[in-house]
């Protein structure tokens, strides 16, 4: 029984109370009182860090006395992602974001360099929210273009969207995700969600208080299995402006990718980098790869791989871009009538002509359509011209 009439412990005495308490719980030693600490000879001070940190461990709690010396964090891919990282590649439809990303996850998952730079082998998983299929026939083309990658690299789909928003759904989707790691005896090196838009249905992209809710679920699946986690994202409406949606995402990522441009030479430049140096942009191109042959048509299925561009080479597409209203209209209206006459060979008239129902002087588009034909988008063949849209094609 208490005294009643005992002095209220001050908050010095209760913060003493708390840990005296925590080291007994967990076994600990005694500790020290701080002017004894201070006056210790070296051996003993060392040995007081050593329980200080047993009790961080613990408690959670990061001493002063334990940060004697900086610590280098650990790189999944060198100079590009921390391991345990939260990270998030952005970039418009088609412009090759998943390809890039899927390349990145293979090499991680097989521990191969990438761009020349390390890379930390664990399992890798992928959740395709878009649906299994293109993944499937994605990583179907990787294997065939790169044969030296072993058929059992811990690379996994998990075939459908997971809900970050439900409890249940990430409780399910984490034993399955830990089940694999004790099959494989390897650690879990990043989950890939494509996208992110897929993976909080029913909230708002836009709202910053739905936004934090998803990255605090990402945050606790990181931390649960110490892996870096990454969201595919779509760009707004001014890809220049960042991702689609609260800027409460970017806030929160270590690391942010955009991927620019939508044929010939694409490039990855990080936008964000929380505690590295965001280094130079990585351009590359998509390499068409046949994966088999459709058997009602007996026409090939295609897909494509990327091949990785030095900054200093000259890509065989460099310095195509898509400028000014005239261009983008014209290229617009191509894709348009494509979608109609798949198959149609154009001749220079009938390029012309669609430039001027589009609204463009005879001048004007006679000059878009002399840039066009001789860029990929384009491409001559008997007859005339077939729209290939930028396409790289085997």
């Amino acid at each position: 029984m208490s005294d009643s009439t005992s002095k209220p412990m001050s908050q010095e005495e209760a913060n003493k109370d708390y840990f005296r308490r925590r080291r007994a719980d967990l076994g600990l030693p005694k500790a020290r009182a701080t002017a004894e600490l201070l006056g210790a000879g070296l051996d003993s001070m060392r040995a007081a860090v050593q329980q200080l940190n047993q009790v961080t461990a613990a408690v959670g709690l990061i001493w002063y006395a334990t940060l004697d010396r900086v610590m280098p964090q650990q790189h999944l891919v060198k100079d590009l992602l921390l391991a345990g990282s939260l990270f998030v590649v952005f970039g418009e439809s088609n412009s090759g974001k998943t390809f890039w990303m899927l390349d990145l996850c293979m090499a991680v998952a097989s521990g191969l360099l990438w761009r020349g730079r390390y890379t930390v082998q664990g399992i890798v998983i992928y959740v395709a929210g878009e649906g299994a299929t293109s993944v499937k026939t994605r990583t179907a083309a990787y294997r065939m273009a790169r044969p030296g990658v072993p058929a059992n690299t811990p690379f996994a789909i998990w075939p459908h969207a997971v809900d970050l928003l439900n409890p249940v759904a990430v409780k399910n989707f984490l034993a399955d995700v830990e089940a694999a790691r004790d099959a494989f005896d390897l650690p879990i090196a990043m989950i890939v969600f494509d996208t992110f838009a897929r993976s909080i249905p029913g909230a708002n992209e836009n709202d910053a208080a739905d936004v934090g809710k998803a990255v605090a679920v990402g945050d606790h699946i990181r931390m649960k299995l110490r892996c870096a986690v990454g969201f595919i994202h779509h760009s707004g409406k001014d890809p220049t402006k960042g991702a689609r949606g609260s800027s409460a995402l970017r806030a929160a990522v270590d690391t942010e990718i955009y991927i620019e441009g939508q044929s010939g030479q694409r490039t990855a430049s990080i936008t964000k980098q929380r505690d590295l140096d965001p280094g130079i942009p990585m351009p590359f191109e998509l390499v068409s790869v046949s994966v088999g042959t459709d058997p009602e048509d007996d026409k090939p299925i295609t897909s494509c791989v990327i091949r990785h561009v030095d900054a200093e080479e000259k890509s065989l597409y460099a310095g195509l871009q898509i400028r000014g209203k005239a261009q983008r209209t014209f290229l617009t209206a191509m894709r348009a009538r494509t979608e109609k006459e798949p198959d149609r060979i154009w001749t220079l008239a009938d390029l012309r002509h669609v430039g001027r129902e589009t609204g463009l002087g005879k001048s004007t588009a006679r000059s878009v359509v002399d840039t066009f034909t001789g860029s990929p988008y384009l491409k001559a063949t008997v007859g005339g011209y077939r729209f290939t849209d930028g396409r790289v094609e085997g």
